[in-house]
């Protein structure tokens, strides 16, 4: 048994490299880091080398990475031996998840592709002393900790997001999600939302296992900053995914109406994705040329340079066609973090953050005119923008720092049964 990984916490993970998209995933994972938790890290494959990496992502020292391969000859001939191994502890798990899969084609492939990772890994860690598993996301990563766990016959929990336990198109829906919450000892999710989700997919009396634990960002990268001096033009920005449920053609939408009202506005809209030629098309047919600016993927670092510099924080969310929509983005803690409001909508965890009238106007989603009026109202009253972005710092430091909200994860998952 490895001395360096006693009594450690196994992270099941998409990628490592962590995606840049991700930066949730690495913030709690320093965290446990810095506890002196050993932290050890299952990644379904490897993460790419040559997209954004956000300075955090340096300080990340596990005390140990699995092989990213999601399946090899090495990984497939030790999941063999885990069979043989531990016969009914393996078996017992498979059959349980596969049951629950029902007749989705999608799901029992999902399973059927990571159940030799996950059966592999756990004859790696099979001496490392590791006492729980879990894993960031309810779906795919999920469906690995508790292969794994089950083979190793320990307890496995997992975080819920967004589109992992909301989307319901029959290729993205998350089929096994009620057997995991079922057998999970810790179920977290990250917005009151979503918890009551979970919740209604155990018995009453087990609800209490599914608890909220509020992702985190390092406050010491997000610091308050007072407005820019109110020069025209108006400065938004927005940073996402450029996808469906980000709404950014709601938002370009918008920008044309408020050009035509005359309000004097600069839109920096960062990001990528696979509607970004779309969205270039609207852009150019819209003649935004002149107030929108169309950039790349940037880190954090450059994401808390552009918050410093703009008036207001603009992405007006919504549910997609899959069903998928935000937990609560990230970047609206940053932009809160910085003193920036937030003009949004409200589905799904937003309106536990973006509170309308507190820390930012909420509208309708897929409403261009309202998001219009929103950002217009704001354009005007200098002193309402103040003051959202005060309220909108103080409940960044209570409800979404790292360090706090990683530290409640972890209490929730040494202490499950139990109320933290």
């Amino acid at each position: 048994m490895s001395h360096a990984t006693q009594g450690g916490i196994v992270y099941v993970i998409p990628a490592y490299p962590p995606l840049a998209s991700q930066p949730f995933v690495v913030n709690e994972m320093l965290e446990v880091q810095r506890s002196g938790r050993p932290l050890l890290i299952v990644p379904l494959y490897r993460g790419p080398r040559d997209t954004v990496q956000h300075g955090t992502y340096a300080a990340l020292r596990p005390a140990r990475v699995l092989p990213p391969a999601m399946v090899d000859a090495a990984s497939l001939a030790l999941a063999v031996v885990a069979v043989l191994g531990w016969p009914v502890r393996v078996l017992r798990t498979l059959a349980g998840l596969h049951a629950a899969a029902g007749w989705n084609p999608w799901a029992h492939a999902r399973l059927l592709a990571v159940t030799p990772k996950a059966l592999a890994s756990a004859w790696r860690l099979r001496a490392a002393g590791v006492t729980h598993v879990h894993a960031h996301f309810a779906n795919t990563t999920a469906d690995c900790a508790a292969v794994l766990a089950g083979a190793l016959g320990i307890p496995f929990s997992f975080t819920g997001h967004a589109y992992d336990i909301y989307s319901t198109a029959p290729r993205l829906r998350n089929e096994t999600l009620r057997w995991k919450v079922r057998h999970a000892a810790r179920v977290i999710a990250v917005s009151e939302f979503g918890a009551a989700l979970l919740r209604g997919l155990l018995p009453p009396e087990a609800a209490d296992r599914v608890r909220t634990a509020y992702v985190g960002i390092p406050l010491e990268v997000f610091q308050s900053a007072p407005l820019p001096e109110r020069d025209e033009p108006l400065r938004l920005l927005c940073v996402a995914r450029w996808c469906e449920k980000k709404g950014l053609d709601t938002l370009l939408d918008a920008c044309a109406l408020l050009r035509d009202r005359g309000v004097a506005f600069e839109l920096r809209l960062f990001g990528d994705g696979p509607l970004r030629p779309a969205l270039q098309s609207q852009w150019e047919r819209l003649g935004l040329g002149s107030c929108v600016v169309l950039g790349a993927s940037v880190p954090q670092e450059v994401v808390a340079r552009e918050l410093r510099e703009c008036h207001l924080f603009v992405m007006p969310c919504r549910r997609d066609a899959t069903g998928d929509m935000d937990g609560i983005p990230t970047v609206f803690m940053e932009a809160l973090a910085t003193g920036r409001p937030v003009v949004s909508c409200g589905v799904s965890g937003v309106p536990e953050l973006v509170r309308d009238g507190e820390t930012g106007l909420l509208v309708p989603p897929n409403d261009a005119p309202a998001f219009a009026d929103a950002v217009a109202r704001l354009s005007g009253d200098r002193g309402l923008l103040r003051r959202l972005g005060a309220c909108g710092r103080a409940l960044v430091e209570e409800q979404h720092d790292q360090r706090r909200c990683a530290h409640r994860v972890l209490a929730l998952v040494d202490d499950r049964g139990t109320r933290c």
